[in-house]
């Protein structure tokens, strides 16, 4: 079950697919009748040519064995890769292929507004082996609570309405546009946003890449490190699947009160009410001036667009900066994160929002154990951790 609209930031809605296969894989014919990358995508034509595809045994037996196997989900790019040698030649296969986007070299000039890549996840609540009455469907459009009916389709393409609430005890395979594959993308365009705004510093690159990376300080890194997470409960419509969850830390940098923003994807955190143990590093202090940072938590929302959400922070972030030089800097602290909850759309501070919980000023070298956030959304542990050199 996905978190509540109470989960993560709307850094992203979109509209291009996920890479199929790799583009020299597209026959020249393909290549140039492939989908305008402003074209939004349409699910029930997918369910369709997914449902053509399904009819043939191979390909049906090596999909399902993946989304079996999801976690959490399965790009349609590999779907058909897996099954190309059997089903290349069948006129479903081209139309999906046409649908499927090869975006992950695509530069930041160049992306589009909205990012959609195509993806397939399975409800099968009951884990059933039985998949002869397997439906296919996808969340409806607009916001969740006007939604009265989940529309599904059957092997004959035949339409069957789902309740909303209430997962179908049958398989449902859930044609996803904005989730796992598409966070991804929109994380690594709005760090280099945040780079070439001048509020993000190139080291997170180079820590991604090799964790031996030379700080100018030590001999290593000293970061703050996630333990332990759980969100709180909160009734989502099934059809909108695991929850994709990112954190924005900020912090300052220098000696001006100068801002440093992060994007840091969470993606093993898909549902609520559940322990997660994900080691992750946080907070790296080389990047820090002082010792204090904040951490806040968002649920990406399908509607926003990811541009807008970057720019509206750095714009809220440097509206601040002429009249902070010479505040206390922790005082600057608070008013960056400030920024950038203000930097999220209205509708997240209603019954819908996708915010899910911030940490003020956490402390370089000091451990929270069950520690709440402010909102009592979140719970974490955080602990101080040296990634020492080779």
């Amino acid at each position: 079950m996905r978190f509540p609209r109470i989960l993560l930031a709307g850094v992203i809605a979109s509209v291009v697919l996920s890479s199929c296969t790799n583009s020299e894989d597209l026959n020249p014919q393909l290549e140039n009748s492939l989908l305008d990358l402003n074209q939004q995508v349409d699910k029930k034509q997918v369910a369709f040519d997914l449902i053509d595809l399904m009819k043939n045994q191979s390909f049906k037996t090596n999909t399902l064995h993946l989304l079996e196997h999801q976690e959490p989900s399965v790009a349609m790019s590999k779907v058909l890769s897996e099954s190309k040698a059997s089903v290349e030649k069948m006129k479903s296969y081209q139309e999906l292929l046409k649908k499927t986007t090869y975006l992950e070299s695509v530069s930041s000039e160049e992306a589009p507004d909205k990012i959609e890549i195509l993806e397939l996840w399975m409800m099968n609540s009951k884990k059933s082996k039985d998949f002869s009455n397997i439906l296919f469907s996808f969340a409806p459009e607009g916001d969740e609570s006007t939604w009265s009916v989940i529309e599904a389709y059957n092997m004959n393409k035949e339409v069957v309405y789902l309740d909303v609430n209430k997962a179908p005890n049958q398989p449902v395979i859930v044609i996803e546009t904005n989730g796992f594959e598409t966070l991804k993308r929109e994380v690594e365009l709005m760090n280099e946003y945040l780079r070439d705004a001048g509020v993000q510093n190139s080291r997170f690159q180079k820590v991604e890449k090799d964790l031996s990376y030379q700080s100018s300080k030590s001999s290593g890194l000293e970061t703050t490190k996630l333990d332990k997470i759980r969100l709180n409960d909160d009734e989502e419509p099934w059809i909108s699947g695991a929850a994709e969850v990112y954190a924005i830390t900020s912090g300052i940098k220098d000696s001006d009160n100068s801002p440093e923003i992060k994007v840091i994807p969470m993606y093993y955190l898909d549902h609520d009410g559940r322990d997660y143990y994900p080691n992750q590093i946080l907070l790296f202090w080389d990047d820090y001036q002082y010792q204090a940072a904040n951490i806040q938590l968002f649920e990406k929302d399908d509607n926003v667009n990811y541009k807008d959400l970057v720019s509206t922070i750095v714009n809220g972030v440097f509206q601040i900066i002429g009249t902070v030089s010479t505040q206390p800097w922790v005082n600057v602290l608070g008013q960056v994160a400030g920024a950038i909850i203000q930097a999220m759309p209205n509708q997240w501070y209603t019954n819908n929002d996708d915010y899910v919980d911030s940490f003020y000023t956490i402390e370089k070298n000091k451990s929270y154990s069950n520690y709440y956030g402010a909102r009592g959304n979140a719970k974490v542990n955080l602990s101080p951790f040296f990634v020492a050199s080779n």
